[in-house]
């Protein structure tokens, strides 16, 4: 299994996004791993993808603080 990536979005492209699609997308966010050096996945491996992949990296934190807040914006969703 190869290391997972997240394409790093803009906010514009974010605000675009429907809020269930935006919500699906802070998941993945979440389920980023913490760190390289808590990673199972070698330097060599991580390094040939592009994206998003350690939540303890700048873009991570940039991103996700984006998508809390274009998220704050919207309204509740109903689960009906």
């Amino acid at each position: 299994m190869k290391p997972r990536s997240i394409k790093a979005l803009d906010k514009k492209e974010l605000e675009g996004l429907s809020t269930e699609r935006l919500l699906a997308y802070l998941k993945k966010l979440q389920r980023c791993e913490e760190d390289i050096s808590k990673s199972d996945f070698s330097t060599q491996e991580v390094k040939q993808l592009e994206g998003v992949i350690f939540k303890s990296s700048p873009e991570w934190k940039s991103l996700y603080k984006t998508v809390k807040a274009v998220l704050s914006t919207r309204d509740n969703v109903n689960k009906t």
